[in-house]
């Protein structure tokens, strides 16, 4: 039994890997010689992206916004130092400062629902109006395993589970430290009146609306072709 896990768990781990370089060359080839980009949070998938446009020889200039919620911004701007792409972080509150320096906005996600919005780190949904207000495309790179059978219209209907305290955390400055065990899950959040200081969530929902196209291991696709690839997916 433990034999066949693990061998699941290889097969599971060798296509995640492929789908991620699929998505990274499709990405950096669209990725424009000289563009200025705003990335959210830490993505393996975006990191990857520009890791591959780096090896094209583009200029690239990348803002890192801190995500303050686990800072796992700065460990993203550790990772683009360490590849040597130029970087800069900038606070979260900063973004509509910001915003009009940058040509194109790249996001990971946490999820893909099937609308076409995603489910990603808190301030995902600022950052996607912020930059539709001023016409700068948003992209999303996520691996098709990430596709859910969900269809959220708003905050409220995000699940309980990601609606998550910090309080009892080891550690809020990492949040690949972060003990999850220790977690304290909350019901629809924003549906009640709590101090919000205590029970923070993770992430917001940002709807297609707000978002220009997406890349996955699947092809480029518009937020509006997504329901037809679960539909693919779940058959």
């Amino acid at each position: 039994m433990r034999g066949k896990m693990l061998l699941k768990g290889k097969v599971f781990l060798d296509k995640m890997m492929e789908a991620r370089g699929k998505i990274a060359s499709k990405g950096a080839e669209r990725l424009p010689d000289g563009a200025r980009i705003l990335v959210h949070s830490r993505s393996r998938t975006v990191l990857a992206t520009l890791k591959e446009a780096h090896k094209m020889k583009k200029r690239l200039f990348v803002y890192v916004t801190e995500c303050a919620s686990n800072d796992s911004g700065r460990v993203m701007k550790k990772d683009l130092d360490a590849l040597g792409i130029p970087c800069t972080l900038v606070l979260d509150s900063a973004v509509g400062y910001i915003i009009e320096q940058v040509d194109l906005v790249l996001f990971g996600a946490e999820g893909v629902v099937e609308s076409g919005g995603i489910c990603n780190k808190i301030g995902t949904y600022t950052i996607a109006i912020c930059a539709k207000m001023l016409n700068k495309p948003v992209y999303v790179l996520c691996e098709s395993f990430k596709f859910v059978r969900m269809y959220p219209l708003n905050q409220k209907d995000l699940k309980d589970e990601f609606k998550v305290s910090l309080k009892n955390c080891n550690s809020k400055n990492d949040f690949f430290m972060t003990d999850f065990s220790l977690l304290q899950y909350h019901a629809s959040t924003l549906k009640k009146v709590e101090d919000l200081s205590s029970v923070h969530p993770l992430v917001d929902y940002t709807n297609p609306s707000l978002i220009t196209l997406l890349f996955t291991d699947l092809g480029i696709l518009t937020p509006s072709a997504v329901s037809d690839e679960l539909i693919k997916l779940y058959l």
